[in-house]
């Protein structure tokens, strides 16, 4: 299966693409899916899902999360404060999720792991979050 890129779908990307483009397996993108994690842009009836390329840094980061074990319930919220913080940078319920994060990412640094795995995802993830809220590592 090759990646579908739309021209006219502004640059979506089917589930092949946007794994390859999160640098993520394909599985873990169908399990974000299937458990209404993420949300694809469209869903087209010969290509299946579409992502934008935009949503590639979301899929980044929830699949770390996902190899440090987070709940369902917090890779949710991870998604709600990535959307509200792109969306609404200027907002009250923007600035209260800045303080979320900041609290996650003291927390995620503190964050027990066992494996290998785990200590590369650990630190992938805070990587990943402080290159994009820069604030965070201040």
């Amino acid at each position: 299966m090759t990646p579908f890129e739309a021209g006219s779908h502004h640059n979506l990307l089917d589930l092949c693409g946007a794994a390859t483009a999160a640098g993520v397996s394909e599985e873990s993108v169908r399990q974000l899916l299937t458990l209404g994690i993420i949300k694809p842009l469209e869903d087209d009836p010969e290509h299946g899902p579409l992502f934008g390329m935009e949503q590639t840094p979301v899929l980044e980061i929830l699949s770390a999360m996902s190899v440090l074990d987070f709940r369902i319930e917090e890779m949710r919220d991870m998604v709600r404060v990535m959307d509200t913080l792109s969306r609404y940078p200027a907002s009250e319920i923007a600035a209260r999720y800045r303080m979320r994060l900041g609290m996650f990412a003291e927390a995620l640094q503190r964050r027990p792991v066992v494996t290998s795995e785990q200590q590369a995802s650990k630190h992938d993830l805070f990587h990943m979050l402080t290159s994009r809220y820069t604030w965070l590592g201040s």
